[in-house]
Parts: C-alpha cells; sequence; structure tokens
C-alpha cells in the first residue's frame, strides 16, 4: 500500500536562536546610544512583521546581540537576511557613513530549556526509562560515529544549530523493534545527508522516535521534519509492509511532532549574558 504524503503537521516546539552581528570591521558604529536605541527599534519592528519573537536584544559599540524565538516554518537564515537588510537599510538612511554598518556574516547558535549535554543524556536514556532491559536494547540507540559539530562550514560566518525532535507512530502502535532500529538509523542519517542536516544520535522506541540533529540555518524545522517523516514512511511501506498490516499503522506517524533548539547554553543562560551586556 502506498504511504500517503505529509504535507501539514501539527508540531509542539520550543525554538530559540541566538544571533550576533559584527560591525564594519569592528569599528565602534554602535557607539551612539541613538544609534543603539534604533537598532532595538528596527529589530522589534522586522520582528513584528516576521512573526518571530525578540525575546531579548543587546548592542555593544561593535556588536549586535540577539534572542529569538522562532516558529518551525521560519529558517534561521531567512530570519537573519530580513533583520540584517533592515537593519542596514535604515542605519543608511537616518545618518551618513562612509563605510558600511554591519560585517559580513553571522553568528547563529541554539539554545533551549536544557542543555545539549543534558537533552543528549536525556535521549540516551529513554530506552531504559520505558523499562526495556537486556542486550537486544543496544540495537535502539544510534550515535553516529562520523558526526563532528560545527558539521556545517559556512563563508563569512558560524552556525551551530541542534535540534532535538520526538515523533511517535500512528495510534501509538508497536512497530518498532530491534530488528527495524538497526536499518532505520543508517537510512535516516541518509534522509539527512540528502537534506543537508546531520544526524548526531537517536533512540528507538516501539511507539515512538527521538533524535538530536544539526543542520544548516537554511532548513527550517517543519522542512526537517517533513523529509524525516514521508521518507521513512515510504521506507517502512517499502521494507516492513508486513509490520504495518499487523498493527494497522499505514501512515506510520502521527501527524505531528515536537521539536526543540538546544545547544551548550540554555535560553537562561543567554538571557543573563545579554542582561548583563554580554560580557
Amino acid at each position: 500500500m502506498a504511504q500517503p504524503a505529509f504535507t501539514t503537521l501539527e508540531p509542539a516546539y520550543q525554538l530559540h536562536v541566538y544571533l550576533c552581528f559584527k560591525t564594519w570591521r569592528l569599528r565602534p558604529h554602535f557607539a551612539d546610544q541613538v544609534v543603539r536605541d534604533l537598532l532595538q527599534e528596527v529589530a522589534y519592528d522586522v520582528c513584528g512583521r516576521g512573526e518571530f519573537h525578540l525575546l531579548e536584544a543587546q548592542a555593544s559599540p561593535d556588536h549586535f546581540r540577539l534572542l529569538l524565538s522562532l516558529k518551525p516554518e521560519q529558517a534561521v537564515s531567512r530570519v537573519v537576511k530580513a533583520l540584517k537588510g533592515n537593519l542596514s537599510r535604515t542605519l543608511g538612511q537616518r545618518f551618513t557613513a562612509t563605510e558600511p554598518w554591519l560585517g559580513r556574516g553571522y553568528f547563529a547558535r541554539s539554545s533551549g530549556k536544557a542543555d545539549l549535554e543534558t537533552v543528549q543524556s536525556y535521549v540516551a536514556s529513554q530506552v531504559a526509562h520505558h523499562g526495556y532491559r537486556g542486550e537486544w536494547t543496544e540495537a535502539l540507540q544510534f550515535v553516529n560515529p562520523g558526526f563532528r559539530s560545527p558539521a556545517f562550514q559556512l563563508p563569512h560566518s558560524v552556525a551551530i544549530l541542534n535540534y532535538h525532535f520526538v515523533f511517535a507512530t500512528q495510534n501509538r502502535a508497536a512497530i518498532f523493534d530491534d530488528a527495524v532500529a538497526a536499518n532505520l538509523f543508517h537510512y535516516i542519517v541518509a534522509v539527512g545527508a540528502k537534506h543537508t542536516f546531520e544526524v548526531e544520535r537517536i533512540s528507538v522506541l516501539p511507539d515512538h522516535v527521538h533524535l538530536i540533529v544539526e543542520a544548516l540555518p537554511s532548513l527550517s524545522v517543519s522542512e526537517i521534519a517533513l523529509a524525516l517523516m514521508n521518507n521513512t514512511a515510504h521506507w517502512m511501506g517499502t521494507r516492513y509492509w508486513g509490520v504495518l498490516k499487523q498493527t494497522n499503522a499505514w501512515d506510520v506517524w502521527q501527524p505531528s511532532y515536537y521539536a526543540g533548539t538546544v545547544g551548550d547554553y540554555t535560553t537562561a543562560d543567554v538571557k543573563r549574558f545579554l542582561e548583563l551586556g554580554g560580557e
């Protein structure tokens, strides 16, 4: 039976990204308080029009730092383009300058309610947490030996964007076991390579899957989720048709998922950093 393609999903999410823009050649272009106030004003306006939320912003003489809350369909690179474009244009209109206000590129880092190490431990503990014991459970967990962070090199920019995903099976049917998991791991890694995200680790339970991935800033969370769900649904229908028939889980997945950003620092840590002036 052909697997239906998911086109829209209902996510639960918490997506926080720290951004830092430098001035041109680290000149003290933002030393004047009038300029700093304008940066804040433009940032709030862009976020309002773009329907993403500015949690915190802080300007120093040569940097402008922001903490944003995004929606799953919003790619970080498009948010950066909107912010930098509007900031540069507004500054150029208000003030006379002989050189650009902003430098090339940007720094982007994900953050979350918990830090990356904590979430990695959480994902690794899920098999035991749900009561599964024995050597056979080792096949339910995968840590990518080829993964290195940052996973992607960008010209003039640094972006390290880590996401924790949870996908539940249709009607929470128990469709995964150790035999399926071993092949599923390698297939998901291949899907990531095709769609420009890298898989760091996976834990498979009978009725849900946890993943931690790192993605390019041009890729939105909803695009990652759709790529994973549609490709694995097709793969399961092709290779494990009998399992889907037995469990009546032809769609494989619920049309929903959870996604949360994680990073070396929590969102609370980043907010404190900005409140203290970025020092």
